[in-house]
């Protein structure tokens, strides 16, 4: 029995030490990929530039209920947080040209509603819209 015991003991940190390495191998993998498969919005000097552009010179920038303008303005804080996230998304598949301007529209008049100011608003957003895109922020 203590010769068992012995053995568990002397596999125990030598399997341990086994999985942690794994472990490490595994999350050194993932942080080596990580800046390549998710690029900050801070850092996308581009669409965060057109973002900062509808806030300032779409005002007011009225989608359904929301002021579109006063999220972007608070950047999301704040009680006017809901759908931020949303029309920040929608808007860089825009920018990066992977919708349509008519799928935008549609997609963003499905999330915050229809109203009266939306055919403004997305009047400005087409305008401000650059003609040159990229097709990824890469």
């Amino acid at each position: 029995m203590n010769n068992l015991r012995s053995h568990r003991t002397s596999l125990g940190p030598g399997h341990r030490l086994a999985s942690c390495a794994m472990q490490l191998a595994a999350i050194a993998l993932l942080a080596a990929c990580a800046p390549d498969a998710a690029v900050s919005r801070a850092d996308d000097t581009g669409f965060n530039g057109f973002v900062r552009t509808l806030g300032a010179v779409c005002k007011p920038l009225l989608i359904g209920d929301r002021d579109v303008g006063e999220m972007l303005r608070l950047e999301g804080v704040g009680g006017n947080q809901d759908g931020y996230d949303y029309f920040l998304d929608i808007s860089s598949k825009l920018y990066y040209n992977r919708i349509s301007f008519a799928a935008y529209r549609e997609n963003l008049t499905g999330f915050f509603g229809a109203g009266t100011a939306n055919d403004a608003s997305f009047a400005c957003i087409q305008r401000n819209l650059p003609a040159q895109r990229p097709s990824s922020p890469y």
